[in-house]
């Protein structure tokens, strides 16, 4: 993802926010010496850099992990065994 200065800032609104949530997050944003703006934009920033957990589930899928299906059930089935 490049870094915020690379690309062009574009406004974001968001309605109905409950009033709690936003004293809330005001509260937290002066308590780090930020805006209110510059806080959200930083949380905003940070959760678009990190993938989903759909994002992560279908990188594993196309990932080579070395060992096929088979021999993890096979596995498996062994330690239960051993166990029994």
């Amino acid at each position: 993802m490049s870094e915020p200065s690379d690309l062009p800032y574009r406004a974001v609104q968001i309605r109905e926010v409950p009033g709690d949530v936003v004293d809330v997050l005001q509260a937290r944003a002066a308590k780090a010496g930020l805006s209110l703006t510059t806080y959200l934009r930083n949380h905003l920033v940070e959760l678009a850099r990190k993938p989903s957990m759909t994002e992560l589930y279908e990188r594993s899928r196309r990932r080579d992990w070395g060992v096929d299906r088979a021999t993890i059930v096979s596995a498996v089935r062994d330690l239960r065994e051993d166990d029994e």
